[in-house]
């Protein structure tokens, strides 16, 4: 008769990562000191012990800010979720292995930038070198994706300066379906989309006391797929 073989020690707590809960404060004490994150979501029977490692443990204290999302395997979206086009933390979500599309039950360690914006994914515990080659990647990566948006961003504002409102979210959307946050260029982006919607539901507002219908109807398809499409739609359905 063999023996199942005994079960293995739980791992002491300074053999593991320096691992915290996502919250605004670990995200800005990150980009505060420059840091990327690793984010670690772990499989259905995770005993604690994927990345204990000495050198492990010591990234966590050095090169980067290890986060620890609870086990979940739940992907079904909130029925209050509110709807918007701009791209908010993935980590600060209500969600976030949904929100990264981790696979149910697998074990899966992101390397992101300090807010969030993951470029390495490992399916396995990865070794400290691994952890640490993509760590050292992460700013460069940081740096070329806000530099793509970047662009964008500055097409929007000129389109913008024109008030040519069609080509400004043109650009700006462009920005919003890359889904990357926090970097410069984004917030940029985000701002200028605010000062837009608030110019469009301005025009929105004047219309509709004009009783200007055909006015609405244009403007409801200028602004389709942004967050003021609803309030013009509204507009012209207290019309009929």
């Amino acid at each position: 008769m063999v023996s199942n073989p005994a079960p293995r020690p739980a791992p002491k707590s300074e053999d593991l990562p320096a691992f915290e809960m996502p919250s605004t404060a670990a995200l800005e004490r990150a980009a505060a000191d420059k840091k990327p994150l690793v984010v670690y979501f772990p499989g259905e029977k995770d005993d604690g012990s994927a990345l204990a490692h000495p050198d492990i443990v010591f990234l966590s204290k050095n090169g980067a800010v290890f986060i620890r999302i609870p086990y979940n395997a739940d992907r079904e979206k909130a029925p209050w979720d509110v709807e918007s086009v701009v791209p908010v933390s993935k980590l600060l979500s209500d969600n976030p292995s949904r929100e990264y599309g981790i696979k149910v039950g697998r074990e899966t360690v992101l390397v992101t930038d300090s807010w969030g914006n993951d470029f390495f994914r490992f399916e396995k515990a990865p070794t400290a070198d691994e952890l640490r080659s993509s760590i050292k990647k992460v700013a460069e990566k940081s740096e070329a994706a806000n530099k793509k948006l970047q662009k964008n961003y500055e097409a929007a504002r000129a389109a913008w300066d024109k008030k040519d409102r069609v080509n400004a979210l043109k650009a700006v959307l462009k920005n919003f379906k890359e889904g990357v946050v926090g970097v410069e260029a984004q917030q940029n982006s985000i701002s200028l989309y605010h000062e837009i919607m608030d110019s469009a539901r301005a025009s929105i507002s004047e219309l509709a006391g004009k009783g200007d219908k055909e006015g609405l109807k244009g403007l409801a398809k200028e602004l389709k797929g942004t967050d003021a499409a609803k309030d013009a739609e509204s507009a012209l359905a207290k019309m009929k």
